[in-house]
């Protein structure tokens, strides 16, 4: 696969180009101790010696992968990179992620092209508050997310109520769609294609960024739901068919969140996807499950999302 793909260059990117989502005092503080060693920059959670460069390199990279998109010179990229980003806060990482990549991709998508729909999808196993923090308030960037939900806290930073669905011009913007434990291929599918799909054709967006985490993959130590690595494959198509349709194939996935062997095999079908070449790998667990079926309080959850939704997107009974 490697030999069919282009390799996009990575940059090291200024550190005054990292403020705008995140302060100038967090990213002094995240300056300091990368020099220093490491500490910790949110609840449990650290930063190691030089991390700020490791993830001033990624941001770099992202931003060249999206220059060459909007220029022609590649269909989509896939940004293949650690750290995550996603969860991260303005002035606190969370959820391992200590810059938020993403809004400041975004928001350099906005400035430099001029950008007025973004379209973030995110099928990670957990809600990003850090990207709600952004965007909430706006239609010029939607976010649309699916994440497992009733393991945390009521309404906490990663698992959000399907009702919050943004506020003033972002009101309807924000579709959150809280999937119960357990859920697999064929509920994420629907979810996509019932609520996620409907979305997009209506909001015809200019680009779309793909959060590609993996922690609802099958195997996932921490999560607890069942996506197989085609399922993701299946995902990850829908996404592209998006792009393709409205946004000029303009796809940017970048890697967030997973654990585990298994989320090599997903990752693989995913670039599968967007790439249109096939390998000879196969998903180890073809075959191995039963019953990843929806079930009803799946259908359920969809349900009630059709329903917060209905006053700002038009969907199918």
């Amino acid at each position: 696969m490697l030999d069919k793909l282009a390799f996009i260059p990575t940059r090291l990117e200024d550190k005054e180009k990292l403020v705008g989502f995140h302060s100038q005092e967090y990213i002094d503080k995240l300056d300091a101790l990368s020099k220093a060693g490491g500490g910790e920059v949110g609840e449990l959670f650290q930063i190691g010696h030089n991390g700020l460069n490791v993830i001033r390199e990624a941001v770099g990279g992202d931003k060249n992968a999206l220059d060459m998109i909007m220029e022609g010179k590649i269909d989509n990229a896939f940004c293949l990179q650690r750290p995550p980003a996603a969860h991260a806060e303005r002035d606190m990482g969370f959820g391992f992620c200590v810059v938020n990549d993403f809004n400041i991709l975004v928001e350099y998508a906005r400035q430099k092209y001029g950008l007025k729909k973004i379209m973030i999808i995110d099928f990670d196993n957990h809600y990003k508050k850090g990207i709600e923090d952004a965007w909430y308030s706006t239609d010029e960037v939607l976010y649309a997310e699916v994440h497992q939900t009733g393991a945390l806290p009521e309404n906490s930073a990663a698992d959000r109520n399907a009702d919050m669905i943004g506020e003033g011009k972002g009101k309807g913007y924000n579709v959150v769609i809280p999937m119960p434990a357990g859920a697999g291929d064929d509920a994420y599918i629907r979810a996509f294609s019932d609520i996620i799909v409907p979305v997009a054709e209506q909001y015809k967006p200019e680009l779309v960024v793909l959060i590609a985490g993996y922690a609802s993959h099958i195997f996932d130590p921490l999560c607890r739901q069942q996506i197989t690595a085609e399922g993701y494959k299946k995902l990850v198509k829908i996404v592209q068919d998006i792009a393709d349709k409205y946004a000029q194939g303009r796809l940017l996935a970048i890697l967030e969140g997973g654990s585990g062997n298994y989320m090599s095999f997903c990752i693989l079908k995913s670039i599968e996807a967007m790439s249109g070449e096939e390998t000879e790998v196969k998903d180890p667990v073809t075959g191995l499950i039963v019953g990843n079926k929806i079930t009803p309080d799946q259908e359920n959850a969809i349900k009630e999302v059709k329903h917060i939704l209905a006053p700002y997107w038009k969907f199918q009974a």
